[in-house]
């Protein structure tokens, strides 16, 4: 697989997860079903809508880390250093610079040398944490899928590694900041997904979930159970069930919350809309204050 082949294989996952709700089964990825619990309206606007949303530097950051690491492991053992993460960091830059969905980036030179140094940084921490010599994946940026009549579970595991003991491990790699303990349950949401997928599809329940986390760094571990993954199935299906609901009645109704500062599509929201001839606060605010 190329450089850019797996930040390719993300893109297309997300033209075909994003089928709108009422064409088959619903279609959710972690991505999306984080979405619809965080916010029905911001799922109406990515996975209905499809509206355009500008690049960031986290997640092109994020996608240059994956895409050195996937090179760096089809390379020997010996040959997986530092320098050799490093240049192929690198060269996935200069690969996605000459997609034109990068140029909303616009960094000056200066800032442009000190992302990647921190970009550099972050390669750093991995072999902090591990040897990518003592490492023996055998999947890497694999696609997996679950159907059934009411939805269908589908996404990119970005390593797999199974134990001597033929238990499967799914790694996750995370560039941004680790989770406090307070959160770090809830932080292996993704990986307890595909942990379902991988038990419901192939028959195989993975013995260990594992979220490498780069800015830190640290590995958090997760052991999945029956119970963790049978609770989990059924609320994606309530999910799905909620998400075709809101499809029927086009009722996306706007979770109004923190992250609300930081969503793309925040000018448009209905929950931000504001009367022409008054500058009140947005109702659910009014109500709030009450």
């Amino acid at each position: 697989m190329s450089t850019v082949t797996a930040a390719s294989l993300r893109s297309q996952d997300q033209e075909q997860e994003d089928r709108a709700p009422g064409e088959g089964p619903i279609r959710l990825s972690p991505s999306r079903a984080s979405d619809y619990k965080t916010c029905p309206q911001l799922f109406k606007y990515r996975a209905v809508d499809r509206l355009p949303e500008p690049t960031s530097i986290y997640s092109t950051k994020g996608t240059m880390i994956h895409a050195a690491l996937e090179q760096l492991y089809m390379m020997q053992p010996e040959e997986r250093t530092l320098k050799t993460a490093h240049a192929h960091m690198l060269q996935a830059w200069e690969n996605l610079k000459s997609d034109e969905q990068y140029d909303a980036l616009q960094l000056d030179p200066e800032e442009e040398a000190q992302w990647l140094e921190h970009g550099m940084g972050l390669l750093d921490n991995y072999f902090q944490v591990e040897d990518p010599s003592a490492v023996a994946p055998h999947e890497m940026e694999w696609w997996v899928e679950h159907h059934t009549e009411s939805v269908m579970l589908r996404g990119i595991i970005d390593r797999v590694e199974v134990a001597p003991d033929g238990g499967w491990i799914l790694s996750d790699y995370k560039t941004g900041r680790s989770p406090s303990e307070t959160y770090a349950l809830g932080s292996f949401f993704g990986l307890k997904f595909y942990a379902l997928v991988c038990w419901r599809t192939f028959g195989k329940m993975p013995a260990l979930l594992r979220l490498i986390h780069l800015r830190e760094p640290e590995i958090i571990t997760l052991v999945p159970t029956q119970q963790m993954l049978t609770g989990l199935e059924k609320q994606l299906h309530a999910l799905a069930q909620a998400i075709q609901r809101a499809h029927n009645r086009d009722d996306w109704r706007p979770r109004v919350g923190p992250l609300c500062n930081w969503c793309p599509h925040k000018s448009i929201c209905p929950a931000f809309e504001t009367s022409p001839d008054t500058s009140r606060e947005p109702d659910h605010a009014a109500a709030k204050s009450k």
